[in-house]
């Protein structure tokens, strides 16, 4: 109502007035400069979900079953490192990303059925990782979907190859598409789910040794940064230069894209892909 108010105010000023038009125009202007600097930015969810947020929507709750819960997030997971590699399929090819990369890893190799070693191209190998959880999802004895179904014993076996090769998508996009990230506004998006994959893999013990210390690092690096660009409260360590020196995310990654997304990579829709 006063925003109405004051426009109605503007326009009787539009008037011939003499001096006191100059006045008024330049007031306005002046004040409009001045609201324009005070409003803040607002926050996308996805860059407002703090800490204990995440905390608080990853903890058990009470009276649920443990293995539906863990359940739960692994497919919430896999649905979501799955569409943040779609976004990217058309860059990510046999050319610009020839071998399979992560962080802490120049270059992995995909184990098949029969233990066979096999060396992929990055997306082909994400193709074998989304058909494995796709295949997975639809196993009646290790996600059940009728009732009185329980879960299978190797549930949290199985849950801990799954986290392990889902880490290894999302994070060959912070080592090899981060670029495309930034154009496409999807860096807080790859952020939270990195610190969501993070939560659990603590919570229920899917990863430990070299694979956990890389992936927290990750996360302090495109989790804190996320923060402090949008305004949220990052760790007091990041207070200090020396710690803000160890924890920036770089403005560019050797050997990335540097050109735009073309208009059909922009507007197609992620799905489950297979090998």
């Amino acid at each position: 109502m006063e925003w109405f108010i004051s426009r109605s105010r503007r326009k009787q000023d539009k008037k011939p007035n003499g001096n006191a038009k100059k006045g008024a125009g330049s007031l306005s202007q002046s004040s409009q400069k001045a609201a324009k600097k005070t409003i803040p930015v607002d926050l996308g969810v996805c860059g407002s979900l703090d800490d204990n947020m995440l905390d608080m929507l990853t903890r058990l709750p009470q009276g649920m079953d443990s293995n539906e819960w863990l359940a739960t997030h692994m497919l919430a997971l896999f649905d979501h490192v799955n569409s943040l590699c779609g976004s990217v399929a058309e860059l990510c090819t046999p050319v610009s990303c020839p071998v399979m990369s992560y962080p802490g890893v120049s270059k992995a190799y995909w184990i098949d059925d029969k233990g066979k070693r096999l060396q992929y191209p990055a997306m082909q190998y994400i193709d074998c990782v989304m058909s494995f959880c796709e295949k997975s999802r639809k196993n009646e004895l290790l996600f059940p979907t009728k009732h009185g179904n329980s879960f299978s014993s190797e549930l949290e076996v199985h849950c801990k190859r799954t986290t392990k090769l889902l880490w290894h998508c999302i994070g060959h996009l912070y080592t090899n598409h981060w670029d495309q990230m930034a154009v496409l506004n999807l860096r807080p998006q790859v952020a939270v789910v990195l610190a969501h994959m993070l939560r659990i893999a603590k919570e229920y013990s899917l990863m430990e040794g070299k694979d956990l210390s890389t992936m927290s690092h990750t996360v302090n690096l495109v989790r804190n940064a996320q923060l402090r660009q949008n305004g949220g409260n990052a760790s007091s360590t990041d207070s200090s230069s020396s710690s803000d020196r160890h924890t920036r995310v770089p403005s560019s990654k050797s050997g990335s894209w540097g050109g735009h997304p073309t208009p059909a990579m922009l507007m197609s829709k992620p799905v489950a892909q297979t090998c």
